[in-house]
């Protein structure tokens, strides 16, 4: 499981896709929001333990991405190194659809 979600993660950055990219912001905003909920510490443990985990995956999502795009950033140094795949915008939508 884990190497299809670093393929799709991979495909996300290679497509440049507007919705993917959209996604991601946010989930970084959603992300945002959970650490001011966390910060503030007027919720009860039950949801800041649910706040915890949603985050927690959020932000997994969001390093995925970013490492990617610090790869597609990489190749684009070589071209010759990295061919996106036409399939690419189907499978880059599965990785914020956890």
């Amino acid at each position: 499981m884990a190497a299809r979600k670093t393929a799709a993660n991979t495909q996300i950055v290679q497509t440049g896709n507007p919705e993917v990219i959209a996604q991601y912001e946010q989930a970084m905003a959603e992300l945002e929001q959970i650490v001011t909920r966390l910060e503030q510490g007027e919720q009860t443990l039950e949801q800041s333990l649910a706040d915890y985990e949603r985050g927690t995956r959020l932000a997994r999502q969001c390093e995925q991405a970013l490492k990617e795009a610090e790869r597609r950033i990489d190749a684009l140094s070589s071209p010759d190194d990295v061919e996106p795949s036409p399939d690419g915008v189907a499978q880059a939508k599965d990785l914020f659809n956890e």
